[in-house]
């Protein structure tokens, strides 16, 4: 009976976590993020480039390639789309959530893991966030697999090496996915577990000498040859993306207890078991008291140091904390199952604590469904261009020049499918009007608001913009000569910008 329960929860999951991470993946790519990881791997599949990734012709060296290899291939397999380029997060998200589950069963309990993983799988936050094309939600199931496996590895008595090899790889692919911050997250807690729990095993120089030998071997070789061949990547990437980027900021700056409502509000209802789970920790600090559950420990070892390594970098995003999510909510799970047990003489409040978790997780999934189903498609149109992208791309074709101003937007290239896209910033606005005096007939993409009343008012009189579709944050349409007027002239120029 028990095991049949066990594969009833299993199957479950495996169809919440599917409905979640899979249903309506074809809605549009979101700017600026979105597009700019759907259109690297484009690029450099349209190119043969499977080494350096390439940003409309120069090399990117912002992040590893990890997450651009697994687009390229679904790109290979199913065709350069939106929703195959949102496989590989989604397919990272739903993994995470069983790796969560698999391994909680084994070293907490098969309620105490189905509760965790229901709980992360419900979770407003992981859902949305684990769904955006972006390096988080790879390195989120990098991160959770090698500590996973390590856990295993040390929990004791004796060094488990296939455990421990397998978290070694899990970290390697988690180098490749977004650079050392992988073996940063995952070795801190392993080597705190070791000290501080007397079950675990002791640590030594061996194990962690083959851990790095085997995590290093298999991601050095990417970053070496781009070493070898591309002429200041080591300082851009480790010194200006990574050191500089944690200890002083040059972008998204923001207060250490950012992460806090984020986790806080983006994990409810579940969240709220926070406070049971705190007051039971006391508790259990207390010398007369049971210890707490090593397994309890490691997930909130592991947790602790995610929020805190996060909270006090300098550069924070919203998606950066999503490693830390599965931890919390493997501790809350944890809190469940302890309630449960401490009612398990008491059958009918046990069965009123289920009931209750049964009827919230039944109200959650429902309303999570209908917002991936319904508003997450609405609201990923405010920060799309996609719909104004439809209406032209039958017309452009590959020869009708296409321009942007004041900036690239990265769905016009990926939707058109062109890498010929011209950006004019407001410095190069006479290179603009020469451009276009050349190449009659151009579809531009403006910025609106003010970037459009002074496209419009400092356009020569020659010319004529003919908007296209519906007006967006960015509007679209035609520049050509005006009809009836005579051909662009020297004086034309003379009331261009900056005369």
């Amino acid at each position: 009976m028990e095991g049949r329960q066990t594969h009833v929860q299993t199957l479950m999951l495996v169809l919440v976590a599917g409905l979640l991470f899979f249903t309506r993946l074809d809605c549009p790519l979101q700017e600026p993020e979105e597009p700019r990881y759907a259109e690297i791997p484009r690029q450099m599949l349209d190119h043969g480039q499977f080494t350096v990734p390439y940003y409309h012709g120069l090399p990117y060296y912002d992040k590893p390639p990890l997450l651009y290899w697994l687009v390229m291939g679904c790109y290979a397999v199913f065709g350069v789309h939106d929703w195959a380029a949102k496989l590989a997060p989604s397919s990272a998200g739903f993994l995470t959530v069983l790796v969560t589950y698999f391994w909680a069963r084994k070293v907490a309990g098969q309620r105490a893991a189905f509760a965790g993983a229901m709980m992360l799988c419900l979770s407003g936050r992981f859902i949305y966030l684990g769904r955006l094309l972006t390096m988080n939600g790879l390195l989120c199931l990098c991160v959770i697999a090698a500590l996973a496996a390590a856990h295993l590895a040390v929990q004791g008595p004796r060094w488990q090496w296939r455990w421990w090899l397998v978290s070694a790889l899990a970290c390697a692919l988690g180098l490749l996915s977004k650079g050392p911050v992988a073996l940063v997250l995952v070795s801190v807690p392993v080597l705190a577990f070791q000290c501080f729990n007397r079950s675990a095993v002791r640590p030594h120089m061996l194990p962690w000498l083959v851990y790095l030998v085997v995590a290093l071997g298999l991601a050095l070789p990417w970053y070496l040859q781009l070493a070898v061949t591309e002429q200041g990547f080591l300082s851009y990437f480790f010194l200006k993306h990574n050191l500089l980027r944690y200890l002083s900021p040059f972008d998204h700056a923001k207060p250490v207890w950012f992460y806090l409502p984020e986790l806080l509000l983006g994990m409810l209802p579940w969240s709220i078991l926070l406070l049971p789970l705190v007051k039971h920790l006391l508790t259990r600090a207390q010398p007369e008291q049971r210890p707490i559950p090593p397994a309890l420990q490691f997930f909130l070892l592991a947790f602790a140091w995610c929020l805190l390594f996060f909270s006090v970098s300098g550069s924070k995003r919203a998606g950066y904390i999503l490693p830390a999510m599965p931890f919390l909510a493997l501790a809350l799970g944890s809190q469940l199952d302890m309630a449960l047990c401490r009612t398990g003489k008491l059958e009918f409040n046990q069965w009123k604590l289920s009931a209750s978790w049964a009827w919230c997780s039944a109200t959650t999934f429902v309303v999570l469904f209908v917002t991936v189903l319904v508003l997450l498609p609405s609201y990923a149109r405010r920060f799309s261009m996609r719909g104004q992208l439809q209406c032209v791309t039958e017309v452009v074709g590959d020869r009708v020049p296409v321009i942007c101003y004041p900036r690239r937007w990265d769905s016009v290239s990926f939707y058109l499918k062109r890498n010929d896209i011209r950006v004019y910033t407001r410095a190069e606005w006479q290179k603009l009007i020469g451009d276009l005096r050349r190449s009659p007939g151009s579809l531009a993409f403006i910025k609106s608001e003010r970037f459009l009343d002074e496209f419009l008012e400092s356009l020569p009189a020659s010319f004529e913009f003919i908007p296209v579709g519906q007006p967006g944050q960015v509007a679209v349409g035609w520049v050509q000569a005006r009809r009836g007027a005579a051909s662009p002239t020297s004086q034309d120029a003379s009331m261009s910008r900056g005369e």
